[in-house]
């Protein structure tokens, strides 16, 4: 199946063909590695389960501000609120909690203010 055919990101929106579902990415606050799934939880709380690897999705969302801080998470730096340098974890909105691997936080302490 080629990429195009299952999700494109366009105009500021992913836009799932098959399930016919358009997301607005600067809604998307946290997409979550599950093995072979990816969860995609959004501002309004609302949460998606897809079945592609997160690689996918971070090739997409490259260009729209979001980083891979984890082997398991990939956050939208628009929706950082805090540092829990205590747990590693950053603080997003809805107080979901991604934690940061300590490879990617010295990688990103340049590009997030918080982490400093």
């Amino acid at each position: 199946m080629n990429i195009e055919n299952f999700c494109t990101a366009e105009h500021g929106y992913l836009e799932f063909r098959f399930q016919r579902i358009k997301i607005p990415i600067s809604q998307i606050v946290m997409l979550q590695a599950d093995c072979n799934y990816t969860h995609v939880y959004l501002k309004d709380g609302k949460h998606y389960l897809f079945a592609r690897t997160i690689k996918f999705f971070e090739y997409m969302l490259k260009e729209y501000n979001f980083e891979r801080i984890h082997k398991t998470y990939m956050i939208n730096c628009s929706h950082i609120r805090n540092y829990d340098s205590k747990n590693q974890n950053l603080i997003l909105s809805n107080n979901l909690k991604a934690t940061i691997s300590r490879r990617r936080k010295c990688q990103l302490r340049g590009q997030i203010s918080c982490l400093n």
